[in-house]
């Protein structure tokens, strides 16, 4: 009996070893992308790529057979440097290789006031390379002009991106100099919210004063009066200007003398829109129809046509199944 258990265990395991792990839907193209991607990646690369990520957090991992292995005092020496490579401080490498003008002039330019009112300077807003770009430049009135044109900048106009300001200010002085560095014209400073209201209230006035807006009335302009212009169901003695495709509900529309149904189909908006428009040109029997409102009709733009017109949709409107009927007739 032992030896039978042992038997159907042993049968048991292998063939649990041997079944193909499941892997879950869409996981199996990741898998394939991801082996092509990182084929070139060892252990190694991916622990540093991941600590220049995560800006020099490492998980602490469980101890392994792996990690008990002996390190290298040359391999701990190249982490140490290749970490140090992906994590520079840009502080750092300007307290290095800057002079203490230029770091005084940089400093000033991401300058933060605090909660306690204390000016602290954010170097995190430069980037160690950009920092190394500007200490390569070839002398120190260069290096001098760069960080103060970036101060001017940040005191005339508001400044998103200080390592690409600052990149640009540097390629501008590598390729016409320094001297003329400080003769571009800086860009105009951004309003503020209050100059913003007081040119508006000036504009109004403005208008006020030539009759195109009454002074008790300058923040509520009636516009009513352009939506009385629209009609659906023109007289004679109305002189018609345009066509507006509209879109409402049917009920709402009763009065109106151009009109299609819509009720919930299979057609695509531009078929539809298609369709509704040689239904309203067809209509030359109707009482009131004129060539020129079917002209206006045939002037409206097709994009105007499918922006007013509902997706998924079937068509229902007086002559239509006839039409329908005449042409599987002719097919026939």
């Amino acid at each position: 009996e032992e030896d039978t258990k042992k038997q159907v265990s042993a049968t048991s395991s292998s063939t649990s070893s041997s079944m193909p792990v499941e892997v879950k839907r869409g996981k199996k193209g990741k898998m394939k992308k991801q082996a092509r991607k990182y084929a070139d990646q060892d252990d190694e690369d991916r622990e540093l790529a991941l600590l220049a990520l995560h800006g020099g957090e490492k998980k602490q991992k469980q101890p392994t057979a792996k990690s008990s292995v002996p390190v290298s005092e040359h391999q701990k020496e190249a982490e140490t440097e290749t970490a140090r490579f992906l994590l520079k401080d840009p502080f750092q490498v300007a307290s290095e290789k800057l002079e203490e003008q230029t770091r005084t002039l940089l400093a000033e330019s991401v300058s933060v006031k605090n909660t306690d009112g204390t000016v602290v300077p954010r170097w995190d807003k430069f980037d160690a390379d950009v920092i190394e770009q500007l200490a390569a430049l070839d002398s120190e009135p260069q290096r001098i002009a760069a960080a103060q044109r970036l101060l001017q900048l940040k005191q005339a106009t508001q400044v998103d991106n200080f390592s690409a300001s600052l990149a640009g200010i540097i390629r501008t002085i590598r390729k016409y100099g320094h001297v003329s560095l400080s003769q571009q014209e800086l860009p105009e400073a951004g309003k503020s919210k209050f100059d913003r209201v007081a040119e508006e209230e000036r504009w109004k006035e403005a208008l006020a004063d030539e009759g195109l807006v009454h002074h008790g009335e300058r923040d509520e302009v009636d516009d009513t009066g352009e939506i009385s212009k629209l009609t659906g169901k023109p007289t004679a003695e109305d002189l018609i200007l345009y066509a507006v495709p509209v879109c409402a509900p049917y009920h709402a529309l009763s009065q109106y003398r151009y009109r299609v149904k819509l009720t919930p189909g299979n057609l695509k908006k531009g078929k539809a829109a298609k369709q509704s428009v040689e239904i309203f040109l067809k209509g030359g029997q109707e009482k009131g129809s004129s060539d020129q409102t079917k002209e206006l009709i045939r002037r409206v733009a097709e994009g105007d046509w499918v922006q007013a017109v509902c997706g998924d949709v079937k068509i229902a409107a007086g002559g239509t199944s006839n039409s329908k009927r005449s042409k599987s007739k002719k097919k026939k």
